[in-house]
């Protein structure tokens, strides 16, 4: 039997339901179980809500520049404290720009820069077959997109998302700590998902 808890730290509802989704996907009960404990905020909290099990941070660029930079240095920093103290891990899991891109590359291919916070909406709602006014944050249209996506598109995703950042150009990257990072589009989210996926076996 496979049992799995994470302890997340999301910047809002859509992080938060996209990892309940991600949980109901995976559970074969009684065979496997993935429990992903949730509240709401940004890397920070983690410094107070220290658990024994493996953390991650799920949090948006949104242009904010350096509270992006602060947000990946006190994950890495709380990395190297958990694994020196517990052997436990703490993950960035970033969305640049946001994490609506992170909902569109689970049903298609989207590599251009933008320049808004609301640049991926219309793309979604379209995915997604919501009305052009549908508030895609809003808790019921956000239930409607989640329902639609399935393990294979979260595999998908993943793999979007690598071909991404392997078609980064050496001018577009720039370093946190110890972190490559690139201009939008950019993630670190996946990373933390293939890593949940294949520790149970489904990748």
């Amino acid at each position: 039997m496979y049992r799995k808890t994470y302890f997340c730290v999301c910047e809002g509802q859509q992080e938060e339901m996209y990892l309940k989704r991600v949980a109901f996907l995976l559970k074969k009960f009684p065979e496997r179980v993935v429990t992903f404990n949730t509240t709401y905020g940004l890397p920070e909290r983690l410094k107070k809500n220290y658990t024994e099990y493996d953390n991650a941070a799920l949090f948006d660029y949104d242009f904010k520049d350096a509270e992006f930079r602060e947000n990946i240095t006190i994950c890495q920093q709380l990395l190297r404290k958990s694994r020196r103290e517990n052997g436990k891990n703490v993950y960035h899991a970033y969305s640049n720009v946001n994490i609506d891109l992170w909902f569109i590359l689970h049903k298609e291919d989207f590599n251009r820069p933008v320049a808004s916070n609301d640049a991926y909406i219309a793309d979604i709602r379209r995915i997604y077959g919501l009305n052009r006014e549908a508030d895609i944050k809003e808790k019921a249209n956000l239930e409607k997109i989640l329902n639609q996506i399935t393990l294979e598109d979260a595999r998908d995703a993943i793999s979007r998302a690598d071909q991404i950042r392997a078609r980064k150009l050496e001018s577009d990257r720039f370093m946190v700590d110890t972190v490559v990072c690139y201009g939008n589009p950019d993630f670190s989210l996946h990373n933390f998902l293939k890593i949940v996926l294949q520790d149970c076996g489904e990748i």
